[in-house]
């Protein structure tokens, strides 16, 4: 798996889904998978359905002659990708959205910050914390944001 597909599926997925989604090299079955990182078969097939759900991995069923079936998974890498690239396109547009809203005038208190129109709304009173809303700094945030866009654009041209 890619290094970059890597860093962005940890933020995404638990540790356990990562460390599953790892050990799945070539296709193997729910309890080679169990043995391999020691954890129950109960846990290994729930997260492996969430993977599932996602579309990270793959699910082949052979059904034999006697009636048994085996249930084998492999990590779908071609869909890993996708996933990673559309997360990271919706993150960056997420950041360009509100880097766009940086000239707007905020109201904010202590715990929030809120836009002309909302703040007229709730009449320069946070309906949270109940103190007034006093005119703030657009820009406030906007360097955290930037840097967050850069690093997500190079995973991107990374990937």
């Amino acid at each position: 798996m890619n290094v970059s597909y890597g860093t962005v599926l940890s933020e995404v997925l638990s540790e356990d889904h990562m460390e599953v989604i790892k050990v799945i090299d070539s296709p193997m079955e729910d309890k080679e998978i169990s043995k391999e990182l020691d954890f129950e078969t109960s846990k290994i097939r729930t997260i492996l359905n969430d993977l599932l759900v996602m579309n990270l991995v793959n699910l082949d069923r052979d059904r034999q002659d006697t009636g048994y079936c085996y249930y084998r998974w492999s990590r779908r890498e071609d869909k890993i990708k996708e996933f990673v690239e559309k997360y990271l396109d919706g993150k960056i547009r997420e950041l360009d959205e509100s880097l766009s809203g940086e000239d707007e005038i905020v109201f904010e208190c202590g715990c929030s910050r809120y836009d002309y129109g909302t703040a007229i709304e709730v009449g320069f009173t946070c309906p949270q914390c109940g103190q007034r809303l006093e005119e703030g700094n657009p820009a406030k945030g906007a360097r955290k944001a930037k840097e967050e866009m850069k690093r997500f654009m190079a995973l991107r041209n990374a990937s």
